[in-house]
C-alpha cells in the first residue's frame, strides 16, 4: 500500500471512528463533568449532526479549493479540535470542540474521496477503499476508546488523535505543493445531479440502528452490568472482529442488492437478540453482536458503493452518503435516548420496591436495616436518568463482622435485581433499533433500477 493511500485511509478511518470512539468513555465523562446520560449524549449527537450538515458543502469546497489542500486543512482542524476536546473542563466546551472536530472531519473525509482515484487507480477501487476505511474506523472506535479510558483517561482518547491527524497529513504535503505551484484546481462546472435517494435513505436507517448497537450496548455493559471500560471494550470487539470477517464475505458477494439485504437482516436479527436477552450475562451479547458485525460490513459497503456508482463527481455524492449516515445516527440517538432513560427510571422504581422487600426479609438487625435502607434509598433516588448503582451504599461496610454474610447476601440480591432491571430497561430500545434496520429493506427494495 502506498504512503498516500495509507494516509488517506487513516484519515477516513480516524474521522468515522470519531463518531463512536467516545462511546465507551461516556459514563466516565458524565460522572467527571457531573451531567446526565441525556446531556452526555450530545457529545455524540453534536459531532454527528455537524458532520451531517457539513459533508456536502465540504465536498464542494474540496473541489474548488483543491482536494490536497482541503484534506490537509481538514486534518489540521481535526487535530486542533481534538486538543480542545482533551482540554475541555465542562460539557459545553466539550460539545463545542466536538463540533469543530466534525467540521474538519467532513472536509478531510470528502477531500480524501476526491484524491483516492488517482492514488489507487480508478473510481471503483477508490470507492471500495474509502468505504472499507470508514467501516473499519466506525467498528474499531468504541473498543479503542474503552481501552484508552481504562488505561489512561477519557481525555487521552482525544489527545492520541492529534498526532494521528498530523501524521496522516504529512504524506499529503506533496499534493498541496503541487496544487499551489500549478494552481490547477478543478472547478465545479458540472451539475452533480441528484443523489441516490434510496441508497442514502437506507444508509440513514441502518446507521440509526447501528447507533443502538454501539451506544446502548456500551451503556448496558458499563452502567447496567457494572463492567469496567476495558472489559466492556473486550466484549464489544466482537463487532469489529466479525465486521472484518464479514468484509471477506462481502468480496464473495458481488451483487450489491443481495449484500445490502443480507446485511440489514443480520443487523435487525442481532439487535432483536440483544433486546430479548433472557439474563444479564455477557455470553448472551456475543452472538447478537456477531450478527451486527457481519451485517455492518455487508450493508455499509453495498449501500456506499451503490450511492456512488455511475455518479459524478464522486466527491459530492460521497458527501451525501456521509451526510445520510451521520444524520441517521443523530435521529437514532434522539429517538432512543428518551425511551431508554424513561425506561431506566421505571425500572429503577421497580428495583427500589424489590430491594425494599429484600431488605425487610433479610436477617439483619432492625437498626442495621434502617441504616442500610436509608443508604440504599439515597443511592438509588439520586440516579434519575441513569442506571442505578447500589454498591456505594455498602461502603464502608455497615454493621458488625457477624452481620457481614447477611449484608453480602443482601448486596448480591440487590445487584441481581438491578442487573435484571437494567437489561429490561434497554430491551425496548434495542427492539426499536432492530425496526430501523428492518425498515431499511424498503428503500433497498425500491432501488430497482440500480443494481444494489
Amino acid at each position: 500500500m502506498s504512503t498516500r493511500r495509507l494516509a488517506l485511509s487513516v484519515a477516513v478511518g480516524l474521522v468515522l471512528a470519531d463518531s463512536s470512539v467516545v462511546v465507551l468513555a461516556l459514563p466516565e465523562i458524565y460522572r467527571d463533568l457531573d451531567t446526565s446520560v441525556t446531556g452526555v449524549t450530545w457529545v455524540l449527537i453534536s459531532f454527528n449532526l455537524v458532520i451531517a450538515l457539513a459533508a456536502v458543502p465540504s465536498a464542494r469546497f474540496a473541489r474548488r479549493f483543491g482536494p490536497g489542500r482541503s484534506a490537509a486543512l481538514g486534518l489540521a482542524v481535526v487535530a486542533g479540535g481534538s486538543l480542545a476536546c482533551a482540554m475541555a473542563s465542562g460539557l459545553g466546551p466539550l460539545i463545542a470542540a466536538r463540533s469543530v472536530q466534525a467540521v474538519g472531519g467532513a472536509i478531510a473525509v470528502t477531500a480524501a474521496l476526491e484524491l483516492l482515484p488517482s492514488v489507487v487507480g480508478g473510481e471503483r477501487r477508490a470507492t471500495v477503499t474509502w468505504a472499507a476505511a470508514g467501516a473499519t474506523g466506525a467498528a474499531l472506535g468504541p473498543a479503542i476508546g474503552g481501552m484508552l479510558t481504562e488505561w489512561v483517561s477519557w481525555q487521552s482518547i482525544f489527545l492520541v488523535q492529534v498526532p494521528i491527524a498530523i501524521l496522516a497529513g504529512i504524506p499529503l504535503l506533496g499534493i498541496v505543493r503541487e496544487e499551489m505551484r500549478t494552481e490547477l484546481i478543478q472547478r465545479e462546472l458540472r451539475d452533480p445531479g441528484r443523489p441516490h435517494v434510496a441508497a442514502n435513505v437506507a444508509l440513514g436507517l441502518v446507521s440509526a440502528a447501528l447507533a443502538a448497537a454501539l451506544f446502548l450496548v456500551v451503556l448496558l455493559l458499563i452502567e447496567g452490568w457494572r463492567l469496567t471500560p476495558i472489559v466492556a471494550a473486550l466484549v464489544v470487539t466482537t463487532i469489529p472482529i466479525f465486521a472484518l470477517l464479514g468484509s471477506r464475505l462481502a468480496r464473495e458477494v458481488p451483487n450489491q442488492k443481495v449484500r445490502a439485504t443480507a446485511g440489514a437482516i443480520l443487523i435487525c436479527g442481532g439487535l432483536a437478540g440483544l433486546g430479548l436477552m433472557p439474563k444479564a450475562m455477557i455470553i448472551f451479547t456475543i452472538p447478537p453482536q456477531a450478527l451486527v458485525g457481519v451485517g455492518l460490513s455487508l450493508v455499509l459497503s453495498a449501500l456506499t458503493e451503490t450511492a456512488l456508482a455511475g455518479r459524478s463527481p464522486q466527491t459530492i455524492h460521497g458527501g451525501w452518503t456521509i451526510s445520510a449516515r451521520h444524520a441517521g445516527v443523530v435521529i437514532g440517538l434522539l429517538i432512543l435516548t428518551p425511551i431508554f432513560t424513561s425506561a431506566i427510571d421505571t425500572q429503577r422504581d421497580d428495583a427500589i420496591a424489590a430491594g425494599t422487600a429484600a431488605l425487610l426479609d433479610s436477617e439483619l438487625p432492625p437498626l442495621l436495616k434502617v441504616e442500610l435502607g436509608d443508604r440504599i434509598s439515597r443511592q438509588l433516588g439520586g440516579a434519575k436518568g441513569r442506571v442505578p448503582v447500589v454498591g456505594p451504599a455498602f461502603d464502608p461496610p455497615p454493621g458488625d463482622l457477624a452481620d457481614q454474610p447477611a449484608v453480602d447476601q443482601l448486596r448480591a440480591t440487590l445487584e441481581d435485581q438491578l442487573d435484571r432491571a437494567a437489561t429490561q430497561a434497554f430491551s425496548s430500545s434495542f427492539l426499536l433499533a432492530a425496526l430501523f434496520a428492518l425498515l431499511s429493506l424498503i428503500p433497498i427494495r425500491m432501488a430497482r433500477r440500480v443494481d444494489l
